[in-house]
């Protein structure tokens, strides 16, 4: 059997196999034959639509006399509970008038929807209805009606495969999967998606760090990303460099498909810590659609404020220390400043709009703004 499946926000585990499951049919379809040797009229076989088709394509090869295959939808579910209420979705697709009717369903649990088919069928004029199912959860079918044929006794878990499906998905796989209760929760876990935000050398590198190992994050800086691409020597890292060096911002779709690609790749965190994106209402933007596709959002902004005159200071004290060169230059400070002004600070308005924005006063001591982050961060 493959390995777990995905459906919508659950998570399946193997759990019948293709081959034990097509041995159940053959024991069922002797018992079938047995029953209905050398019979002269055409039974029909009355498939209970959507959960069935499988089962009955599979059952009806099996038979060695003339059938007659007429349909029927009804449903019970929602997600993977029965409602208790069964709902007739589409009546008989054919006349079971005076005619033997073989009733084909998947699984049986509840028993509602086979109490309501027995009075359909009976209501129509069948002279004699009998029930195949390929599934039973005897823990919890209490209803008088008899099942005639039964492949298979299982627990009463939520299944998928064969037939059965999700929500509409999962009908198509050969094998059938029980719910995974505990990597569903996993796969649900809701990831925190920070923002450190800040001007230029207002120490966002130097705190995040310590963001990372308190809350098990991811550190997305987006300009450790592009120096990577820089030293590579890579097509977009030439780019880059040459719009690094003046002082500007890099086209968003490049910023955009590294972050999202980190988003997708990475494992193992409880959330991502954003430095460095987004730096416009736009890019704020394309990161919520971004989120949204898988029903996530912006948890936080983390913001540290400082003010020019030390934003010159420190980004000028960095270039010694680490050697950045495009940090050295005073013209590309000041535009670096300036394009911050003009381009990121509209985002305190946005996020703060949303609820969700904090500031830091990053004036003090890295112990001092250190706490008064972790004290912000432990809010959410």
């Amino acid at each position: 059997m493959n390995d777990s499946i995905i459906l919508h926000d659950k998570v399946f585990k193997p759990y019948l196999s293709y081959d034990k499951i097509i041995s159940a049919i053959d024991g069922v379809a002797a018992k079938i034959n047995a029953d209905y040797e050398g019979c002269t009229d055409i039974p029909v076989l009355l498939c209970v639509l959507n959960g069935s088709i499988v089962f009955t394509g599979e059952l009806m090869k099996r038979l060695k006399f003339n059938v007659e295959l007429v349909s029927m939808k009804l449903t019970s579910y929602d997600g993977v509970r029965s409602t208790g209420k069964v709902r007739q979705v589409m009546g008989l697709s054919g006349s079971v008038k005076g005619k033997r009717v073989i009733v084909v369903e998947d699984i049986v649990d509840t028993g509602n929807t086979i109490v309501d088919l027995m009075d359909i069928v009976l209501g129509e004029g069948a002279s004699d209805v009998r029930i195949c199912t390929m599934l039973l959860k005897p823990e919890v079918y209490k209803k008088d009606v008899k099942l005639d044929y039964v492949g298979m006794e299982i627990p009463n878990a939520f299944i998928v495969g064969f037939g059965l499906d999700y929500n509409e998905i999962g009908r198509n796989y050969k094998d059938i999967y029980v719910l995974d209760p505990v990597a569903t929760e996993q796969l649900n876990e809701k990831m925190k998606y920070y923002i450190l935000f800040g001007p230029p050398g207002a120490g966002k590198g130097t705190q995040a760090a310590a963001m990372v190992e308190k809350y098990n994050l991811c550190h997305i800086s987006t300009g450790e990303l592009l120096r990577k691409e820089i030293a590579a020597g890579s097509e977009l890292g030439l780019k880059a460099k040459a719009l690094i060096d003046a002082g500007a911002l890099v086209p968003d779709e490049v910023v955009e498909g590294m972050i999202e690609n980190q988003f997708k790749t990475v494992k193992g965190v409880k959330g991502f810590l954003l430095d460095g994106f987004p730096r416009t209402i736009a890019q704020a933007e394309a990161l919520d659609a971004m989120l949204a596709k898988n029903s996530q959002e912006v948890t936080s902004v983390v913001s540290i404020m400082i003010p020019d005159k030390m934003i010159t200071e420190r980004i000028k004290h960095r270039a010694t220390i680490e050697g950045r060169a495009d940090d050295a230059n005073d013209a590309t400070i000041a535009n670096r400043i300036k394009t911050y002004h003009d381009k990121t600070e509209p985002l305190i308005g946005y996020y703060r709009k949303a609820g969700k924005y904090a500031e830091i006063d990053g004036t003090g001591s890295i112990e001092d703004v250190r706490s008064k982050i972790f004290a912000t961060m432990d809010k959410f």
